[in-house]
């Protein structure tokens, strides 16, 4: 038995590499049209132009497939395997299953999300193998993606192919996961606010940090957003890093960042990224903190914690 067919027993993450529009739909024409002819929930996540040229495409059986705005659920990467997990969740208590096409490296993605995604990439094997059997389609536009983002997908998918050929992936490298999620994030420039809080300190910290995103002109709404999330991230310091931690605030051209740190370690890199049960424990203010930014970058190791914030401008 082949490794493509092994993988029909579980969770199948497969990379699609396609070169314009002609070639995107050959290749999802015939995955999405299985999965209605097989009887499964097709749920398809794309930017809205590709949405459109599918939808046009599928024609009456547009009307049986789940479309969302990849641009909208997964403007926050951390944001997605959330959304596929309540998806299967749901199917799976229905007794059917699910078949996705998820693009969260869509063109037009800034380098620190892309960044996100690959990482997002290795999390789906993490969160879903050894779970009910679905299938994921990952479509890949090589003709405009940055080629390091093409060559990062053949890493993080155990199946990858064309619209000519589906195949195992001889690069797939699940230990990745271990070496980005450790990874310091680069470093800010030099003009640089930062501050020390302690158990007595949350809420001086979410002042803080609300002045300052008012003083760098962010909306009220975004200011609100940031003091929150400060106040969450802050809150996690303390109870998980050791009593205290770090934050510090700068901007760039496009962009607002703001980032707590502690000597704590997160030990499950998928934390903040499934809804948070009713019985768990810990990783809800995280899980917010996902559901609110722009973009979140979570990174630990035995150097501690860091959790950046970045609102775009």
């Amino acid at each position: 038995m082949t490794a493509v067919e092994q993988a029909r027993n579980g969770f199948e993450h497969e990379a699609l590499f396609y070169r314009g529009e002609d070639d995107f739909l050959a290749g999802l024409l015939p995955f999405v049209r299985e999965g209605l002819d097989r009887d499964e929930v097709v749920v398809v996540a794309e930017p809205r132009a590709r949405l459109e040229l599918l939808r046009d495409a599928l024609g009456d059986d547009a009307a049986a497939v789940e479309f969302l705005d990849m641009s909208d659920i997964g403007q926050n990467p951390a944001r997605i395997i959330g959304v596929w997990d309540r998806l299967l969740q749901q199917q799976t208590a229905a007794g059917r299953r699910l078949r996705g096409v998820g693009e969260p490296a869509f063109v037009g993605r800034r380098e620190a999300e892309f960044t996100e995604c690959r990482l997002h990439e290795l999390l789906l094997n993490t969160a879903f193998d050894g779970g009910p059997s679905w299938r994921l389609l990952c479509p890949y536009d090589e003709a405009h993606l940055p080629p390091s983002v093409v060559r990062a997908a053949l890493h993080t998918h155990p199946l990858a192919g064309t619209t000519a050929e589906r195949r195992t992936s001889p690069r797939y490298s699940p230990g990745d996961l271990d070496e980005l999620f450790g990874a310091e994030l680069p470093r800010p420039p030099d003009a640089v606010v930062r501050g020390i809080h302690g158990p007595a300190d949350v809420p001086a910290t979410r002042r803080t940090v609300a002045e300052y995103a008012r003083a760098v002109e962010l909306p009220e709404e975004t200011v609100e957003v940031l003091a929150l999330a400060a106040s969450e991230l802050a809150t996690n310091s303390i109870r998980h890093g050791g009593g205290t931690g770090t934050f510090a605030m700068w901007t760039t051209g496009s962009a607002v960042l703001v980032e707590f740190s502690d000597a704590g370690r997160v030990e499950d890199p998928l934390t903040g990224r499934r809804t948070p049960s009713l019985e768990q424990e810990g990783g809800r203010g995280i899980y917010l903190v996902n559901q609110l930014c722009d973009l979140v970058q979570l990174r630990s190791s035995d150097r501690g914690t860091t959790v950046r914030l970045t609102t775009w401008r």
